[in-house]
């Protein structure tokens, strides 16, 4: 986890999850990159275009004024060294293009949460990129403030040993120093007695495992259920005081995602901490 990659549109919910990542960086060695897509397929834009089509070069410009304020500020205040860049076309092509370009390791986006304003337009496109990045997704919501993480949760509906998506887990870890609780969550609505059963039984082995891949003894597993993923995962959120929430997200098939949203998704938007969003190489059945 070296190159971070962070696009901005200059709202308080990109400021803060900059921050996020500033913190970081004076925690951890880390190369910060911050990306402003001018995209004149964005209504923002398209409406002042509207008014002075002539213009998109004075808008580019002001973009460019905004990144180097941004820039030289930090450097000055909290003496971390970021790279700018300015692009134009659609957000979304150009965060995947940059990833590529830069072999980034992370991408860190703001969203509004829970706090009522999900369908504005920076949270719906965080949201929106989950599950299509190659690497890593830090969603940082819009009402979290900075502090040194001390425990992540992984959580999980399967018993995950993924060797690419553990070590997602490791990087975190070893740049907070930070405990690992992980939770396998069963569904009391649609499984069975004997997936709950084997849910339960599997916990203490699935746990000696976990140890030994990511070479910690600082980590707890725990069997959760319930009937509402997020009300559930929330409630153990709050209860065990945990900075950082980590899911997968799964590759899947057209009518899957048409028809059952990914929970890891939906969690984006209803997220209170930081949520670390790693995707998977194979298919969810």
């Amino acid at each position: 986890m070296k190159k971070i990659l962070v696009p901005t549109d200059f709202s308080s919910c990109a400021v803060n999850a900059l921050n996020f990542v500033v913190q970081t960086a004076k925690l951890y060695p880390v190369e910060i990159n911050l990306l402003h897509v001018v995209d004149i397929t964005d209504r923002f834009y398209s409406d002042r275009l509207d008014l002075v089509r002539n213009e998109l070069n004075a808008i580019s410009e002001e973009a460019d004024k905004n990144l180097n304020q941004i820039k030289t500020s930090i450097a000055e205040t909290e003496s971390v060294v970021i790279h700018t860049f300015l692009r134009d076309g659609t957000i979304e092509e150009n965060i995947l293009q940059m990833c590529e370009e830069l072999e980034i390791d992370l991408v860190v986006m703001g969203t509004f949460g829970i706090n009522g304003l999900q369908d504005r337009i920076w949270g719906s496109r965080t949201a929106g990129l989950t599950g299509k990045t190659k690497v890593p997704l830090m969603v940082v919501p819009y009402e979290y403030n900075w502090k040194v993480p001390e425990k992540l949760l992984f959580a999980t509906s399967h018993f995950e040993e993924d060797k690419d998506v553990l070590l997602q887990i490791t990087s975190l870890l070893e740049v907070f120093k930070a405990a690992l609780d992980v939770v396998v969550f069963t569904d009391e609505d649609t499984a069975d007695a004997a997936e709950f059963l084997e849910h339960g039984m599997n916990m203490a082995e699935y746990e000696r495992k976990l140890k030994k891949h990511l070479n910690t003894q600082l980590l707890a597993a725990t069997h959760l259920s319930g009937r509402e993923f997020e009300d559930t995962l929330q409630d153990y959120i709050n209860s065990n005081d945990i900075d950082i929430l980590a899911m997968i997200t799964y590759q899947r098939s057209i009518w899957d995602r048409i028809f059952h949203p990914s929970v890891t998704r939906r969690m984006s938007y209803h997220t209170t901490i930081p949520l670390l969003v790693i995707p998977a190489t194979k298919i969810n059945s």
